[in-house]
Parts: structure tokens; sequence; C-alpha cells
């Protein structure tokens, strides 16, 4: 199952066109990661959370299928809807030696000017993230882009295994260690109830 952990780090395995509905359903693994969903008006298959982690942060899960059509002012229109800094992370389908495909095709060049244009980073280390299952040949379609605020806050790794999917998973770990989340508490034993507004003389049980 495809999943995000907003613990500090961030895995996602992508293995179908679902991936980014499975996105707000399942990722969020630690619900005392303060977040909420970011409500977007797009053409594009995207989901995206607003998450405080080191720092607040917009994370949007997008999936491109190989046939699908899009151009600058799809992005141009996704990305002004997420409060910076971004995450934007997913299966792209475009191929671009930027990021460690042979070869740059017509979707693989739009996506390097959608990051020019909007002055993106990308995580991705040249490493291989898709291993085509009749082919059995290597590329990598799954980009992981970013604010230049984030780019040094956070590590990039494919992991080897693929747990039976045809994508390889992708960690992205904070270098900064979250702050903890404490829930408030109160000591009652040393409360004034005289001096309170509803003049309790003492507490309810």
């Amino acid at each position: 199952m495809p999943k995000i952990f907003l613990n500090g780090q961030f895995y996602f395995n992508l293995s179908s066109k679902t991936w980014s509905h499975v996105f707000l359903e399942h990722s969020v693994v630690n619900s005392a990661v303060p977040h909420s969903q970011i409500q977007l008006n797009t053409s594009l298959q995207a989901i995206a959370v607003r998450a405080t982690c080191h720092k607040t942060i917009s994370v949007c899960s997008i999936y491109l299928s190989p046939s699908s059509k899009f151009n600058i002012n799809d992005f141009g229109n996704l990305i002004t809807q997420l409060p910076p800094p971004i995450l934007l992370l997913g299966d792209f389908n475009t191929h671009s030696s930027l990021w460690g495909c042979c070869k740059t095709d017509v979707r693989g060049k739009l996506v390097e000017d959608i990051m020019l244009k909007h002055n993106l980073s990308l995580l991705n280390d040249g490493s291989y993230t898709y291993l085509h299952p009749a082919t059995g040949s290597l590329s990598a379609i799954d980009l992981s882009i970013a604010t230049p605020s984030l780019y040094l806050d956070f590590s990039w790794q494919v992991i080897s295994d693929q747990h039976g999917s045809d994508h390889f998973p992708i960690c992205i770990h904070s270098y900064t260690t979250s702050p903890p989340v404490t829930n408030g508490t109160w000591k009652l034993a040393k409360a004034n109830w005289a001096s309170s507004p509803d003049g309790c003389s003492h507490p309810t049980s």
C-alpha cells in the first residue's frame, strides 16, 4: 500500500495511478503531526496536505499517466495553491537526463521548464526509481521537487527493496528533528476556584 509518513520522514512507493488518492487516506500514520488537507482546484491528479514537521510545509502528491496531457499553466495553477515552502512528489512519467534518464523527452523538457519558471529544486540524485516489468529496463520517472529553502533540509535516497512494486520506494529524511507535540496539563489542585469567572467553589468531576 503506498504510504507517506509525516513523522520526520517521507516514504512514498508509487505502484499505481491510485497513489494520489491514497495519499491522505493512508499516509498520516502519526496523528501527533499537525496537518490539514489543502483543497485543490486543478485538472491534475493531485492531492496535498499542510504539515508541520521541523517546519510547516505543503506536501503535494501528483500522478501523471503516460497518456495525460498537461501544460506549464496547469502546474502554475497547482503551485499557486500550495503555500510555500512545498514538496512536490510523484510519478511524473517523464524522462530527462537532469534526473537520471538516458534521454530527454518532450514531457521531461516541459517539467524542466516548469521547475525553472517557478524556481524549484530537484531532490533526485540521478538514481533509477522504476523497473519496467516487461523489459527489465531502468528509468527515473518518480520526482521529488522542492522549494529551494527546503533543499538542504532533506536527504533523498532510493530504497533497493521494491516490496513487490515496479517502483522503488524513496526515502526523504529531514535532517532536523521535529519538535515534540505534547498535550496541555493542568494543576487543578492549585486552581483558585473562588476567583473563577463562573464563581465555582470546587472543580467538577
